[in-house]
This record gives structure tokens, C-alpha cells and sequence, in this order.
């Protein structure tokens, strides 16, 4: 019996992988420059009009509170929009059923579209942080974990975009998701404020919201400070990072998207 091999076309793997990072490194006014200033500015709305009000997790700066939330948003959006775009754009320009000829695996294909997201989210992710440091300092509580924290959000976030880069055909559907899904579930999650500030069923959303423990993960990596039960939601992680991947590996293999009727 023929053994299955997941890498057993390397070159045609990292081909595939610097083509997904080099078509957002072509636009990174739009790609990079615009997510970061977007981050800077609610840096400088909400920090500039909240700076002196006291976090409820053990007295945190309300600063230090918000910076991981924006690179984790930053991150979010990042992530998700490299695979999708790109997919959407293949279908648009009518060369999605190429991907069926590549002399790659499946599995190579659907690594080089998330870690290609990976890479946006966490470059995204890193420059908003390093462009904080002015305001809020250098200081990382756990500099490692943090890296990881980011990597597992856009990890997440990049197979949910090749999965509706895959399902939807048009970018005006792929923007309704990112609009009326992603942007409030972010609001949401605890980017800006703890969650236990919400009243009533607003608060009751971050048991339905996967961004909150990405969120709160990050930012506990960041000032050691979290929300919740930190325990249950590296685990709740590490579950959002295999169901989002295997659901995409699924309806790749499925040829949602590609293969024509």
C-alpha cells in the first residue's frame, strides 16, 4: 500500500506559499499600512479618551489593556482577508480551476493559502504592537507566547477566510462577513474592554464568540492579566485551530469552489 505523503513536492509547496506572500507584499500600502494606521487611530481615540480609566482586572493601565487587543484585531482581519481575497480573485480572473493541476498535494495547497494568511496576521499583529511602544512601552510579559498568540489567532482566522474564499464567489459577500460577522464579534470579544463590563446578554457572547479567548490569550501573554479561566481557553484554542483547519481541509478536498460543475 502506497504510503500518503503530505510534503512530497516541497519546491512546488514554497512556490505556492512566496506566491500568497508576495501578492499582499506587492500592495503594502493596502495590505499592511492601512490595517496599522486604522489600529494607531483607535489607539489614539479610545487611549486618548479612556487612558486614565482603571481596567477591572487588577488595576491594569488601560493602555497596556488595549494594545493586544488591536494586534489581535489586526491580526483577525489580516489573516482572514489574504486567503480569501486571493481565492475570489482566482475565480474572477477564471483561473481557480488551476489549482487542480498543481503538482502539489492537497494538503500543501491548503497550507501555502493559511500559512500565506499566517504570515499577514502575525506581520500585522507585530507592527501594531511595535508602533505602541512609544505610548505603552516595550515591556512583553511572555514575548514567546505572545508570538504564539498571534500565530494561533491568524492561524484560525486565515482557514476561516480559505473557507469563504472557497463557499462565496463575489467580494460583496466576502465584505458582508467581514462587516456584519467578524467586525462585531471583534467589538465584541474584548478588544476594547472587558467583557464583564457588558450588561445582560451582551456579556452572555463571549461563550458564542471565538474571538474572546483569542483575545484574552494574547493579552495574557502581554501583561499576564486575563479574563475568565485561562486554562479553558488555550484549550478552546487549540480546538478553534484544528475544527477551522480541518473544515477547510474538508471543503478543499471537496472541491467546493474549484472544481467545476
Amino acid at each position: 500500500m502506497k504510503k500518503r505523503i503530505i510534503f512530497y513536492n516541497r519546491t512546488g509547496f514554497t512556490t505556492l506559499l512566496n506566491r500568497e506572500i508576495h501578492r499582499f507584499m506587492k500592495v503594502p500600502v493596502q495590505t499592511v499600512l492601512a490595517p496599522l494606521i486604522s489600529n494607531m487611530l483607535y489607539l489614539a481615540i479610545f487611549g486618548g479618551m479612556l487612558q486614565t480609566r482603571q481596567v477591572g482586572i487588577d488595576g491594569v493601565n488601560y493602555l497596556h489593556f488595549l494594545v493586544p487587543g488591536l494586534a489581535s484585531m489586526g491580526a483577525i482581519f489580516a489573516a482572514f482577508q489574504n486567503p480569501a481575497f486571493s481565492i475570489i480573485s482566482q475565480k474572477f480572473q477564471n483561473t481557480i480551476q488551476d489549482l487542480n493541476s498543481y503538482p502539489i498535494s492537497n494538503a500543501e495547497k491548503i497550507l501555502a493559502f493559511v500559512f500565506g494568511g499566517v504570515f499577514r496576521g502575525v506581520l500585522v499583529g507585530l507592527l501594531t504592537y511595535a508602533a505602541t511602544i512609544f505610548f505603552v512601552g516595550y515591556e512583553i510579559e511572555y514575548p514567546v507566547f505572545f508570538v504564539l498568540s498571534l500565530t494561533a489567532t491568524s492561524f484560525v482566522f486565515a482557514s476561516l477566510g480559505l473557507i469563504c474564499g472557497l463557499i462565496f464567489d463575489n467580494f460583496e459577500k466576502m465584505n458582508f462577513v467581514l462587516a456584519i460577522v467578524i467586525t462585531p464579534l471583534a467589538y465584541l470579544g474584548g478588544v476594547f474592554f472587558e467583557i464583564s463590563k457588558l450588561p445582560g446578554l451582551l456579556a452572555a457572547i463571549k461563550y458564542i464568540n471565538p474571538i474572546y479567548p483569542l483575545v484574552n490569550v494574547a493579552r495574557f501573554a502581554f501583561i499576564g492579566v486575563y479574563e475568565g479561566n485561562i486554562q479553558v481557553q488555550i484549550i478552546i484554542t487549540v480546538v478553534l485551530i484544528l475544527g477551522s483547519f480541518l473544515s477547510a481541509s474538508y471543503i478543499f478536498k471537496k472541491g467546493i469552489g474549484i472544481k467545476t460543475v
